[in-house]
């Protein structure tokens, strides 16, 4: 029965844990009722909290449930005092002490404690607002932890599915992999489009070349003789020459010519 027992408040504080960012030591905030109920059957509230959490535990109380139980009269002086053996947590309303209940409900929204409580309409209150671990004692002596109730479960199904997925990294990866084993055909990549690229600033320059030659070319335009120093160039012809025999042939026809002018 144990074993049982044990295994469910594994459970149960698995998923606050998982979901809800509990840590060790686990905090435990005790009220007047739950101090009250575990003074009568004479519980030792801090050694069965860690057997039952089998975990490192620290019950806390706030100054508020200590001033509310004070003011209920002599029948709960001792579970005054006992409640004083406790480690007092700063609540913010040292000067304006508040009940019990409004106490617990303002420390519960800023940071993660468990619940123990007789109350019943705190009880509800926990059960309808999610991460509150509620704990009490079954037929006012058996410690129990309650289980997450349908509102803690609705608020840590959408808890995980605002959490952040899978990295990009990683579903990469495993895309690769399926494609190897040949789960999933290989998409084709796609090409990017190519950006205009701007002109080479070398190829928008001026060639020094031609700008002398066309400069060249207007001087030359001007004067059918091309100056160069300030002398002028005479165009030479190119010399043809001829083969002996044909020489040999003109200079004998020469001759006759002058023969017969004569």
């Amino acid at each position: 029965m144990r074993v049982t027992k044990h295994k469910k408040t594994r459970k149960y504080m698995s998923f606050y844990i998982n979901n809800f960012g509990f840590r060790e030591p686990l905090l435990v905030l005790i009220d007047g009722s739950f101090c009250h109920a575990a003074y009568k059957v004479r519980l030792q509230i801090e050694e069965q909290l860690k057997k039952y959490f089998q975990c490192e535990v620290k019950p806390i109380v706030t100054a508020c449930i200590i001033t509310e139980t004070d003011n209920l009269g002599p029948a709960f002086i001792g579970t005054s005092q006992l409640l004083k053996k406790f480690l007092v947590h700063r609540c913010g309303h040292e000067k304006r002490p508040v009940d019990g209940a409004a106490c617990i409900k303002s420390m519960t929204k800023t940071s993660h404690y468990i619940v123990a409580t007789q109350d019943r309409a705190l009880q509800e209150w926990v059960r309808c607002n999610p991460g509150i671990p509620l704990f009490y004692l079954h037929n006012a002596f058996v410690p129990t932890l309650v289980q997450p109730s349908e509102v803690h479960r609705e608020a840590a199904a959408i808890g995980q599915k605002n959490r952040v997925g899978i990295r990009e990294l990683d579903q990469t990866t495993i895309q690769a992999l399926k494609v190897k084993e040949g789960i999933v055909p290989e998409t084709p990549k796609q090409k990017k489009p190519r950006k205009p690229k701007n002109p080479n600033p070398l190829s928008c320059k001026k060639s020094k070349k031609k700008k002398n030659d066309t400069n060249g070319k207007s001087k030359s335009d001007g004067n059918p003789e091309a100056v160069s120093g300030g002398i002028a160039k005479k165009k030479s012809r190119k010399r043809i020459k001829l083969p002996k025999h044909v020489l040999e042939h003109l200079k004998t026809s020469a001759g006759v010519k002058n023969k017969d002018s004569n």
